[in-house]
């Protein structure tokens, strides 16, 4: 055992002076169990080759800290799993992006349905209030267009204030029937 646990520091120190020969081999030694352990927690088979990749790619660029690992399965698990955790991250972001730009997308989607809505209805006020006969028409646009009031409209037209406000919700009833027929309402 104790010649094991030599053997193992040996490779280690080769490996940390960028002997990738020694590399190769720990590399087809470790890969079966560390691989199952991603597999565990990533479960898609594209996803743990990318992850194993990332792994020794890590291993690789910090070998220099191998030699002096006394608990190195341990050490190689938790980097393993540390590596899922990152990919599982990622995957996440990646999701959450996704779904950030497809309901940006459908933000667009509806609020440009509801400047098309909004214009149709706009057409439909203006064409059934061209339809009202003239006198109804005229005292409907002092009121909604000048904003004035149905005394201030009977002062003007020399009408009655009572005329005024019957003359304007007929209009308005008008209106909303136009809009209720073209399902607006």
């Amino acid at each position: 055992m104790h010649d094991d646990l030599y053997t193992e520091k040996a490779m280690l120190t080769r490996i940390a002076d960028g002997d990738e020969r020694a590399f190769a081999q720990f590399f087809k030694a470790i890969s079966p169990g560390i691989g199952n352990v991603v597999r565990k927690v990533v479960k898609q088979e594209d996803a743990v080759h990318e992850v194993l990749q990332e792994f020794f790619i890590k291993l690789w660029l910090h070998r220099d800290k191998l030699p002096a690992i006394e608990q190195l399965k341990a050490y190689l698990k938790k980097m393993a799993l540390n590596e899922c955790f990152t990919w599982l991250n990622r995957q996440a972001l990646l999701q959450q992006r996704l779904a950030d730009i497809r309901n940006a997308g459908q933000t667009t989607v509806n609020q440009t349905e509801a400047e098309l809505s909004y214009r149709e209805t706009q057409r439909i006020v203006a064409a059934a209030v061209n339809a009202l006969p003239t006198q109804r028409r005229q005292i409907y646009e002092l009121s909604r267009q000048e904003g004035l009031n149905a005394t201030e409209i009977a002062n003007t037209l020399q009408l009655s204030p009572s005329y005024v406000r019957n003359t304007i919700s007929a209009a308005l009833q008008f209106i909303r029937e136009q809009l209720q027929q073209a399902g607006k309402l």
